[in-house]
């Protein structure tokens, strides 16, 4: 059976130290317990350790499906409030904690007095700047952004960004990162919300560009795109999509001003749109009367099952060497 499990060397990172319990920490603790590494889970709050538990258990069959590496095992986490502790044997640390910039530039300048300096401390912030984030870290060169999907045990992308300031912690993250099977992008510099979000945002805005103007509802807008570009951005990105759009390969700049022009002739929001909050309340009242009707339970079940098997529908298609040429 085809498994996403990886057996690569992980350059000497035995134990990871997930700082924060919550989605994205525990999340987090899930792909790394799958890779086989031991976890240290620290939070604040002791009523957290339920959760993660909770959380833990819903996720091991998805983690099962996608193939546990050796010696992979939920007795490998372990929960603490003691900072100290959950760092006392970290080899690599992973910030998850609440997205507030002055709050995380403390935590991390304290994490940073509390570390040997070679040990790579990634934030899982969804838009800081590391050279904000770092600011206040005697060692910042080591502090980058380790920037995951929700969650990070499915989705395996990890943007990384480290400025000017932390080229190496960004090469030994990308290291490691891949070798827990994670899809790395590098930044080669850096920017507000990195690539991922800002992409989702954009197509966030021209949901409730049409929404506002009466074109469809959200289901008919949500089946558009996962029964349309969604199924080939699956397998790859826009811009490999557009290539395969144009007759001809010669002639793929002139279609890439045919795009442009459609672009301006109407086929994206305005610039000078903004939703106003009459709209996002009707945005957020559809979707849990609609969508969500019956509560997250079943859709969470749909996205982890359908993710995990796009995943290994994918991994086997590359085991093939589909798409890699050669005769």
């Amino acid at each position: 059976m085809t498994n996403l499990s990886s057996a690569k060397p992980r350059d000497s990172v035995g134990t990871v130290t997930c700082i924060g319990g919550g989605l994205i920490g525990v999340g987090w603790a899930a792909h790394f317990l799958r890779a086989g590494l031991k976890v240290v889970v620290y939070d604040v709050a002791p009523e957290r350790a339920e959760y993660i538990n909770r959380t833990l258990d819903a996720a091991m069959p998805t983690l099962v499906k996608l193939g546990l590496s050796p010696g992979a095992s939920r007795d490998n986490v372990r929960f603490t409030t003691d900072l100290g502790d959950a760092l006392s044997s970290a080899d690599f640390v992973q910030e998850s904690a609440t997205e507030n910039l002055d709050a995380k530039t403390s935590l991390l300048a304290e994490i940073d007095a509390a570390l040997a300096p070679d040990v790579v401390i990634a934030s899982s912030s969804s838009g800081f700047l590391a050279s904000d984030l770092r600011s206040k870290a005697k060692n910042g060169h080591r502090i980058i952004i380790g920037h995951p999907f929700n969650p990070p045990y499915l989705v395996p992308l990890v943007e990384l960004a480290g400025g000017d300031q932390a080229p190496g912690a960004v090469a030994k993250a990308t290291t490691f990162y891949r070798s827990t099977g994670c899809e790395v992008v590098e930044l080669s510099r850096e920017i507000d919300g990195y690539i991922g979000n800002r992409i989702q945002f954009a197509v966030f805005k021209e949901i409730l560009y049409l929404l506002s103007q009466g074109v469809a509802d959200l289901e008919s807008i949500d089946r558009a795109i996962t029964s349309g570009p969604a199924l080939r951005w699956a397998v790859m990105g826009p811009s490999s999509v557009f290539f395969l759009g144009a007759r001809d390969v010669g002639l793929y700049g002139d279609f890439v001003k045919l795009l442009s022009e459609e672009l301006a002739s109407g086929y994206a929001a305005p610039p000078d749109f903004v939703p106003d909050p009459a709209l996002l309340r009707r945005y957020a009242d559809e979707v849990t009367s609609g969508i969500g009707a019956l509560g997250q339970a079943p859709l969470l079940e749909k996205r982890d099952l359908g993710v995990a098997s796009i995943r290994l529908a994918l991994a086997r298609l590359a085991s093939t060497g589909a798409g890699q040429g050669g005769n």
